[in-house]
């Protein structure tokens, strides 16, 4: 419960990654595209419509539109979890992995993000890079992230985890039990912050009662 209380690289090339006005413009209207018509009926050209810019001025910031979905991939990203992209705090575990997994879970769960999974897995057979521009620039950015994490734990003597990469997926699969499923599918209704609380303590009990060095030095 004091856990869950203190929780409450290869890329696309981007020709040019700072955010302005128009980069931002572009992202927004590709975003609503790709969730409106679908990732292979989007045309550039409809999307520098959309953003009011020319052909010329989207391709100055995006060398495709493969190098767009990840952009809008990672703003989504950036934009509902901050535990993707920043350094996690040397706290111990339990409060660190309550507090991934509740906002992982919140993420996932999100309208955005069940809606551009649902594009990357209908059109990833017609456009293999999708698949894997959604998995750099959601999952797998999270589970580096926390394996990164988890190997500073177990340097300090809390954890023992002989493949921090492995565990730190598995810790994600925990955590999204059948919930992630069940939405993709539409099956029941969408969690409330009781459900998420439920499955995140129990994904953290579990992963701790695996990987927790119950005191010993790791080898």
């Amino acid at each position: 419960m004091r856990a869950m209380e203190a929780a409450a690289g290869h890329t696309a090339e981007h020709y040019c990654v700072e955010s302005t006005p128009k980069r931002d413009a572009i992202v927004r209207a590709a975003s609503q595209l790709f969730l409106d018509s679908g990732y292979g009926e989007t045309s550039m050209d409809a999307i520098a419509a959309a953003a009011e810019v020319s052909k010329r001025t989207v391709y100055s910031y995006f060398s495709g539109k493969d190098a767009l979905f990840e952009a809008v991939m990672t703003d989504v990203c950036e934009n509902r979890s901050d535990m993707a992209n920043n350094e996690l705090p040397n706290k111990p575990a339990e409060e660190v992995l309550t507090w991934v997994g509740l906002g992982f879970l919140k993420t996932v769960s999100s309208d955005i993000v069940l809606t551009t999974f649902r594009i990357a897995a209908a059109e990833s057979e017609r456009f293999p890079e999708l698949g894997d521009t959604f998995y750099r620039a959601g999952p797998k950015r999270s589970i580096h992230n926390l394996a990164t994490y988890l190997r500073v734990r177990e340097a300090e003597g809390e954890l023992l985890v002989p493949d921090p990469e492995l565990a730190a997926a598995q810790f994600f699969a925990l955590v999204k039990s059948d919930v992630f499923i069940r939405l993709i599918l539409g099956v029941g209704p969408k969690p409330d912050e009781v459900d998420i609380e439920k499955a995140v303590s129990s994904a953290v009990r579990l992963f701790l009662s695996g990987y927790g060095s119950g005191g010993a030095d790791p080898e």
